[in-house]
């Protein structure tokens, strides 16, 4: 009886060691990736949302959001690979540099979600758009030109906006919180982060020229 006591006890104890492990690495996988989660799904969505929405829009609507939507086709080709540089990275940029300030107002946190559900919307709704109007040669384009530069801008994006709710965080620490907190090193690291997820914006720009100047006569 005393080896069927102490073998029911071992897996008690067992079984309240696994929970306290798996907790610990909810709580870590939340602290490290929850916010990218969010806003990778977020994105998704509204990629989602953007395309089945493309098919109801005015070209008029489309023609007016072009600097935020690859719609009008035969003016960005006019434009050439100059034009297609300048219209992605302003576009990309807007994002960013949203994301980068609210990253830094105390009520920015509640639109961060909002910033990559709408550069999602974006995204499918040039997808759409192309699709509808060109088939089977408006996925290739998007495929083969457009997609390299919108997942590194989106990458870029993402984690720009999971940067700005760590420092989010930080300042309401600073402001609220009973502890002291250093402000100055997490300020400086999130300056460098911002800087450095320009220049992918920037890459990503570069990569839609290039391949806008190669690929784009090709299709239309």
């Amino acid at each position: 009886m005393q080896g069927i006591v102490f073998t029911y006890k071992n897996r008690r104890r067992r079984k309240k060691i696994r929970a306290v492990i798996n907790k610990q690495g909810i709580k870590l996988f939340l602290g490290r990736w929850g916010g990218i989660t969010l806003f990778a799904f977020m994105l998704a969505a509204g990629l989602t949302v953007g395309c089945i929405c493309s098919g109801s829009l005015s070209s008029d609507t489309l023609r007016n959001l072009d600097f935020l939507f690859t719609t009008n086709m035969p003016e960005r080709l006019s434009g050439g690979a100059w034009g297609a540089f300048c219209a992605g990275f302003a576009s990309d940029f807007l994002f960013l540099l949203a994301a980068f300030l609210m990253g830094l107002s105390l009520w920015g946190a509640a639109a961060l979600p909002f910033i990559a559900f709408f550069k999602g919307f974006g995204v499918g709704v040039s997808a759409g758009y192309l699709i509808l109007t060109f088939g089977v040669k408006g996925i290739l384009f998007y495929v083969s030109v457009l997609l390299p530069g919108i997942v590194i801008s989106g990458m870029a994006l993402i984690y720009e906006l999971n940067a700005a709710l760590g420092i989010f965080r930080t300042v309401c620490r600073a402001l609220f919180g009973k502890a002291k907190v250093a402000f100055k090193e997490p300020a400086a690291l999130y300056f460098r982060r911002g800087l450095k997820y320009l220049i992918l914006t920037f890459i990503a720009s570069v990569t839609d020229a290039v391949l806008w100047f190669g690929l784009a006569g090709l299709f239309f």
